[in-house]
């Protein structure tokens, strides 16, 4: 499954590729959001896919919703992680790909096509960036750390946004909040993140890459310190929680404004 999954993202990937540095038209431009044709268009590369192998498998996806069948797999699917970031020409966004098996998280791949970027994990069997093994740093010095800040769309005010934000900015050597949350996961699973601040955020852009940091090490709590336990697929769960090499963990947890 996890080869199938890499398949649907490497197809999807060369189509946003070749598509990317267009000067893209929108279906719609929303006040924090933009709807592309080439979001429909990587998630019909990606469901085609999907089927053809997995014909009984139910499908979530952005754009289509639910595709109800066989209720024991569940794949969700960002097809377009990023799009705002991909429609002003800036290379960080991703295709997003995790499977649910029997309300567990089993899998997760994240693509970045432009980058060359193929981040993959499967529960119990580690992760891994172009098949080299991931694991999250030892950073302890929070002067030194580096993070970022995910949110849900429409879940946050931007004045809510600066006074969360507050904290880290001042007391961690940066954060930034790059708009592609998937890929944020990965960063950590790789070390290049030490910590991610996740408010509000929907499931499906952040379970692929939960997965994947999940299996490199990284240690994941809901705000009040709480082991993340993923709960069967909601299209509306919007958990908060955050992220990291372990060694931060609790400082950084405890600098959250609720």
């Amino acid at each position: 499954m996890i080869e199938i999954a890499k398949e649907a993202a490497s197809v999807a990937g060369a189509f946003l590729k070749e598509r990317f540095l267009e000067q893209l038209v929108p279906d719609e431009e929303l006040h924090n959001d933009v709807k592309l044709p080439e979001d429909k268009g990587s998630e019909q590369r990606i469901i085609e896919v999907l089927h053809r192998h997995f014909p009984t498998h139910t499908i979530f996806s952005e754009e289509v919703g639910m595709v109800s069948r066989e209720e024991e797999y569940l794949w969700i699917i960002d097809p377009l992680d990023g799009t705002n970031n991909y429609f002003i020409g800036y290379p960080y966004f991703s295709i997003s790909i995790a499977l649910q098996h029997k309300g567990e998280l089993v899998l997760g791949v994240v693509y970045n096509p432009v980058a060359g970027q193929m981040f993959w994990a499967e529960k119990g069997k580690g992760a891994y960036l172009n098949g080299k093994r991931l694991n999250v740093n030892n950073r302890q010095d929070l002067t030194r750390a580096v993070g970022t800040y995910i949110r849900g769309r429409n879940t946050v005010t931007k004045e809510e946004e600066m006074a969360f934000t507050e904290p880290f900015v001042f007391q961690t050597k940066r954060l930034m909040r790059n708009i592609a949350p998937a890929l944020d996961w990965c960063l950590l699973a790789n070390g290049w993140l030490d910590y991610i601040v996740m408010q509000r955020s929907n499931i499906m852009d952040v379970a692929a890459g939960i997965v994947i940091a999940q299996e490199a090490g990284a240690t994941i709590t809901d705000w009040s310190g709480k082991p993340y336990q993923h709960e069967p697929f909601q299209q509306d769960h919007t958990p908060s929680l955050v992220a990291s090499n372990g060694h931060l963990h609790e400082t950084i947890r405890g600098m959250i404004r609720q």
